[in-house]
């Protein structure tokens, strides 16, 4: 499991998704795969926000399972508008097709530190470029399919009655034999061996206004895209995080070990913490307890559990999950996994 605070993520919401992706085109369970991937399911399903290097263990590990080459076009299956929640709904009421393609760049390159996007016009076309913030980062083509995938499904649903679409994609990889399967799926002409990759369509497209248009309800959408994005992007999904990340390298994921790992002091951490409304101990409570109940119903004992978490004994830390889940051992033990 990746342990930079500071490393190329995303959210779990997409993480999540590439998962379900991967398990219907391998046709494994969720252990299997984490397993090949060598990523420890329990505390990875813990995070608010995943790594781009696990992102591409579980595509590798796809591909030693028997996954086929265009596996990331699962995507347009599982993906909806809805996935982006209100995104979808501001792209939507913009007043053109340029404004809407901007608004999801911007956002996206808020709630994702990995894709960096820009829009030009380009002989007749509008070229939406997606490169790597970071080009250092491993990426296999799975992850280009896949957001290209997105980008793909979520026209199609914004704009169900419109005429637009993206009229090329460009691929920077061999087509694998597999350039019609790519052109069926995406609706468009699929040019690879490109040198980059971008999603192109008609630039006369862009300034043609939009019939959904509605400029009082995308302002409105503002605040809480703005909510979203704060949260999504906040210390706290950050600290949970670095708390699994010390867990897993046998640290006991103090305030003090928290702080030093973010490279922050801690009366810093406390007063980031506190203009969030938040305290450590809330925080660090909350990731023990999800790991804690997954633990136990996997028939863990409350030593080993206690003990993995820095407690001094397991009473302490029975009152804890007492405490937060209104529950016994016994019962924890007892309810139904969640994956």
């Amino acid at each position: 499991m990746t342990k930079s605070a500071g490393a190329d993520t995303t959210s779990m919401q997409w993480a999540q998704m590439v998962v379900q992706v991967i398990l219907d085109a391998c046709d494994v369970d969720q252990e299997c795969l984490f397993k090949e991937a060598d990523l420890d399911m329990t505390s990875w399903m813990s995070l608010s926000r995943v790594t781009q290097e696990d992102l591409t263990s579980l595509w590798k590990a796809a591909d030693r399972l028997g996954g086929p080459p265009d596996i990331g076009l699962g995507v347009l299956k599982k993906f909806h508008f809805r996935t982006v929640g209100s995104l979808a709904f501001k792209m939507m009421v913009a007043t053109t097709f340029r404004q809407s393609i901007l608004e999801a760049n911007h956002q996206i390159s808020l709630v994702s530190d990995v894709w960096r996007f820009s829009l030009a016009e380009e002989r007749g076309q509008g070229v939406m470029r997606f490169r790597l913030v970071n080009p250092a980062v491993d990426v296999t083509h799975h992850s280009y399919d896949a957001f290209i995938s997105a980008c793909t499904r979520l026209v199609r649903d914004c704009f169900p009655t419109e005429n637009y679409s993206f009229s090329e994609i460009w691929f920077a990889r061999p087509d694998l034999g597999m350039k019609k399967r790519y052109e069926q799926a995406l609706g468009c002409h699929c040019r690879f061996d490109a040198s980059e990759y971008a999603l192109c369509m008609d630039a006369r497209l862009l300034d043609i206004p939009l019939s959904s248009s509605d400029p009082q309800l995308y302002e409105t959408l503002d605040y809480r895209l703005d909510h979203e994005t704060r949260h999504l992007n906040s210390l706290s999904a950050h600290i949970e995080k670095t708390i699994l990340g010390l867990i897993d390298q046998g640290v006991t994921p103090s305030r003090s070990a928290v702080a030093s790992s973010l490279e922050v002091g801690e009366r810093t951490l406390l007063r980031r913490l506190k203009d969030e409304n938040l305290t450590f101990k809330e925080l660090q409570e909350q990731v023990f307890e999800t790991l804690a109940v997954r633990s136990l119903q996997q028939g863990d004992s409350m030593e080993s559990i206690a003990e993995r978490f820095g407690y001094a004994d397991a009473t302490s830390f029975r009152k804890m999950l007492r405490r937060r889940t209104g529950m016994s051992v016994r019962a924890l033990r007892s309810s139904p996994i969640k994956h």
